[in-house]
């Protein structure tokens, strides 16, 4: 049996890097956004792409070059829109 455990942690955020986070945010959703357009297709769900590295390879240069983020936020902003595009295609099944 996995047990995941999550600690809540506060974030401190000096006053003058509070449009840093803000902007990281924004560019995170862009790239989320970005991908889970790739990954959906209104037609049928067999054409939705739900496979981590088939959305990477597709989209994660393109992504580095239009945002600031870091290789491992550009990564996780695609997986996270495959795991939403599966759990909507296990619905649509």
């Amino acid at each position: 049996m996995e047990v995941r455990r999550t600690a809540s942690v506060k974030l401190v955020v000096p006053d003058e890097r509070r449009d840093d986070l803000h902007e990281s945010a924004r560019q995170f959703l862009h790239c989320a956004n970005r991908a889970a357009e790739f990954c959906w297709d209104d037609d049928s769900y067999t054409n939705c792409v739900t496979a981590n590295s088939t959305a990477r390879d597709a989209l994660y240069e393109q992504l580095r070059e239009e945002t600031n983020l870091t290789a491992n936020l550009v990564q996780e902003a695609i997986r996270r829109a495959v795991q939403a595009t599966k759990g909507c295609v296990e619905r649509w099944k």
